[in-house]
């Protein structure tokens, strides 16, 4: 009996093995077919849909998403939903910048990490 004979039907299977031995995984040749028919139709499906959005522009050669590097970052940038991020980093940015040009050169001797890893390495205190 196939699994839709066994709907239309409503009888259980008959099997010569006792039903609390079988595995609730075993499968007959027939409902193995079903299944695999099942899932080629949906693959047809899924094909005339990924074609029908690429002749209609949907999916297009030279978007955004075919970009990297540096015009992906200048595109980024653009966007209008990442400004308030590019402004954070704009100040962040700009801050680093004040920082390292009041950075002294006795400000370098006394810093603690300046000395170990960029200095002569005089306060190593690890």
């Amino acid at each position: 009996i196939t699994a839709t004979q066994r709907q239309k039907t409503g009888k259980a299977e008959t099997s010569p093995v006792c039903p609390s031995q079988r595995s609730a995984f075993v499968l007959t040749m027939v409902e193995i077919s079903e299944i695999n028919e099942y899932f080629q139709k949906r693959m047809a499906e899924s094909k005339k849909i990924w074609a029908a959005r690429e002749a209609g522009g949907q999916i297009t050669k030279g978007g955004w998403r075919t970009l990297s590097g540096m015009p992906l970052v200048i595109h980024e940038i653009k966007h209008v939903g990442n400004r308030p991020f590019m402004w954070g980093f704009f100040t962040v940015a700009l801050g680093t910048i004040y920082m390292q040009t009041k950075f002294t050169e006795e400000m370098k001797a006394n810093s603690d990490y300046w000395s170990t890893f960029h200095g002569s390495g005089g306060k190593k205190h690890h």
